[in-house]
């Protein structure tokens, strides 16, 4: 059961990082490195549900987003990756930034849903 708190305390913390990301829109840097801890976090939410007890060392952000991307179902898994994709090696606006953060979060919510 812990981790299903643990699950639950991740995607609760992404959630709040993502309500004040619009704030950051004036500082490119600070938004980007949000945008990177709001997708980590919402990653670590699904990774929990896998780790009955925590690793003595998190995993990097390649290896957390390639862990998971094992768990997903091929329909989970292609919006991950799009999503991934768009994200991180895109240019795009702030804005459809926020919109694919928005769809992520909402993937994370649904996987998590037996759950939260």
């Amino acid at each position: 059961m812990v981790y299903f708190i643990r699950a639950k305390s991740y995607y609760k913390y992404a959630l709040d990082l993502f309500k004040d990301l619009y704030l950051l829109k004036e500082k490119s840097e600070d938004f980007q490195k949000r945008v990177k801890s709001i997708f980590e976090l919402g990653l670590k939410s699904l990774w929990a549900l896998s780790q009955i007890n925590p690793p003595e060392k998190s995993p990097s952000f390649e290896e957390l987003y390639s862990q998971v991307l094992k768990t997903l179902s091929s329909e989970e898994k292609e919006s991950m990756e799009k999503i991934y994709q768009k994200l991180f090696f895109s240019q795009i606006s702030q804005d459809e930034t926020i919109e694919l953060l928005r769809d992520f979060l909402s993937l994370v919510k649904n996987i998590l849903s037996p759950v939260l």
